[in-house]
């Protein structure tokens, strides 16, 4: 009987390493296909982003958008960022066309009022190519959401509970920008198809 549990540890030590080979095998044929980077080729080198148009009532979010747009190219590092119109390999346009503001909750108090609002952004973006002298997409449609919170929910006994709504819009317009730059620079860096 001793000489059988001196047996087991070190059969089910074998059978953990056993089990333990055969997922690490699996893992491996699981990523034999998985590449580095993103696949697609791009036809061109450099991009020039002209600041963007605002026909929306977004406040002030062509500047955050700009600037956004350019970070998310720099971070991707596939483009190079040109400094003119005449320097780029293509041109990017840029224009919010729509922004709206739906209350999502409403004060218990009164319920007139908003505590949490969605907001959503739209642009409409074209790409132009400088060599060829013709648009490689134009009319696309993008959109991104957020929200703002007007009321603070975890806010300390006696501390204000809530904040106006354009402080919290204010508040809110960076991540906004921030997310539909990144759909912007995806959209770009993207396989397509042209239109």
């Amino acid at each position: 009987m001793t000489a059988l549990r001196q047996l087991c540890p070190s059969v089910s030590r074998l059978y953990a390493c056993l089990l333990l080979s055969i997922g690490f095998i699996g893992l491996l044929g699981g990523c034999k296909s998985y590449q580095l980077g993103n696949p697609a080729e791009l036809t061109f080198q450099s991009i020039y982003v002209k600041p963007v148009q605002n026909d929306s009532y977004a406040p002030q979010a062509q500047a955050l958008l700009s600037s956004q747009i350019r970070d998310a190219f720099i971070r991707d590092g596939r483009l190079a960022l040109a400094t003119s119109e005449e320097a780029a390999d293509v041109v990017l346009l840029v224009n919010l066309t729509d922004y709206r503001r739906r209350a999502a909750s409403r004060s218990r108090q009164d319920t007139r009022l908003g505590t949490d609002f969605d907001l959503t952004l739209e642009a409409e973006l074209a790409l132009f190519d400088q060599n060829k002298g013709s648009y490689l997409f134009q009319r696309r449609k993008l959109s991104e959401r957020s929200n703002a919170y007007a009321q603070n929910p975890y806010a300390a006994p006696g501390a204000p509970a809530s904040q106006g709504f354009i402080q919290s819009e204010y508040q809110a317009m960076p991540r906004l920008t921030r997310g539909l730059a990144q759909k912007i620079a995806d959209e770009v860096l993207s396989p397509w198809t042209p239109r």
